[in-house]
This record gives structure tokens, sequence and C-alpha cells, in this order.
């Protein structure tokens, strides 16, 4: 389990239980051990931020000496969070609002469908290669080997884009290249490997550029301030 907002690893047995009962939706009396849910929450140890976590599995029925009845979770089998309920994404500010939301849109999606997560990434590669490199072919796959010869791409990320297809096996599903926006099946991994490229092609179109363009103007502000002129280009 990691949190939600940092992505960091819950150390569960840290946060505080706040209730625990049979699990009403999960009954099974062929089992020797009762099914039991039980509601956790606390701040998370590393970004100090609340979180409530259900975790359901196998329990034990017990007494107190007062007699009342009380379940305890002994071997957890499932967890999931349940606040907050959508994960935090964050998004360099450089990055324009467009592009932005359907980034944040794609990440959400990750967790209930892993295949619709992948359309939008993928549909969202191909629209920055369109309109931030004017690339625009029959598929995505003729668009990546034309952004792969655009001048200036560093070999990390032209390794990365050009993975997208070796990743998707686009051989096989020829949909994939020819409508990035179809959501067909995908295979493990793919739809976290979409969401790392497409950022690390944000990184490069918009926060690189941005980032040159101020440290330019910083130094021609030295530059003038010295009665030397700018910087050319």
């Amino acid at each position: 389990m990691r949190c939600p907002y940092c992505d960091a690893g819950l150390w569960v047995p840290g946060l505080k239980r706040i209730w625990t009962t049979k699990d009403p939706e999960h009954s099974d009396a062929s089992r020797q051990r009762p099914l039991v849910c039980q509601v956790t929450g606390g701040d998370c140890p590393a970004c100090g931020n609340f979180l409530l976590l259900l975790r359901r599995g196998a329990g034990n029925l017990t007494k107190n000496s007062w007699g009342r009845s009380s379940y305890d979770l002994k071997i957890v089998e499932q967890e999931e969070i349940l606040f907050p309920k959508y994960p935090k994404v964050s998004v360099e500010p450089k990055v324009p609002s467009a592009y932005k939301e359907e980034f944040v849109e794609a990440s959400l999606t990750l967790r209930f469908s892993p295949k619709a997560s992948a359309a939008l990434s993928r549909r969202l590669l191909q629209r920055v290669l369109r309109e931030r490199f004017s690339i625009e072919h029959r598929g995505l796959a003729q668009e990546i080997d034309a952004f792969l010869q655009h001048t200036g791409v560093p070999s990390h990320l032209a390794e990365a884009v050009d993975a997208v297809r070796n990743v998707g096996n686009f051989a096989a599903h020829p949909v994939k290249d020819t409508n990035t926006g179809e959501i067909v099946e995908v295979e493990l991994g793919e739809a976290e490997w979409l969401l790392e490229v497409v950022e690390s092609l944000f990184d490069f179109s918009f926060v690189q550029p941005n980032r040159l363009t101020e440290r330019k103007k910083k130094l021609n502000e030295k530059l003038r301030s010295v009665g030397r002129p700018p910087m050319r280009g």
C-alpha cells in the first residue's frame, strides 16, 4: 500500500485502528476464521497527510471480561484507500492547462481502468507530437519515428518514446496505432509506463525550454547592467 499523496510506502501498523467488525459483504461459512473488515486512519509518516484505509481479511471473534463480542483482524487479504478517494496528481506549472487536464484525467483513471488510462495517455502523447512539434502522420508509430529524428531530443527520452511502440505491441494491435483513443486491452505495466513517458515529454517540450528562457533573460539583465550587449539567438 502506497500513500496517494506522496507515493511513499505506508506503515499500516503505525495508523490508528478506528473500527473493526464482521464483514457484511463477504460472508463465508466454510472459512475457519470469520471475514473481518477494519477501518484504519492516521497521518502518512512521510508527508503527514491524513488518510483512511479499509482492510479486509481473516479475523478472530473475542469477548472481553463483560462478555461483549469484538472482532480482531489477523490476516489482511485486501486493502483499499477510502480517503482521499482520488490521489493528488502534480503537474509542472509550465505545462499548458489543456495538456495538464488530460494528464490528470489519465492518472486518476489508472486505478480504475488501466486500459482507459493507456488510451488517454496515447492520445495525449500523439496530441503533443502533433501540436508542439507539428508531426502528423497516419499513425502514432510513424509520428514517433518522425519525433526521433527531431533535433535535440535527448537519448533517454528517445528511448522512452520509442519503447511506447514496443511495450504496446502495436503490430499485434493496429488499432492502438491508427486510433490512439480507442480503449483496447493493455499489457501489464503499459498504462504506468505511458504516464511516465508523457511526463518526460512534458519536461522536454515545455519545462526545460521555459527554464532556459528564464536563465537567458537573467543573464541578459546582468550583461546590460555592466554595459555589455545581450546574448544573440
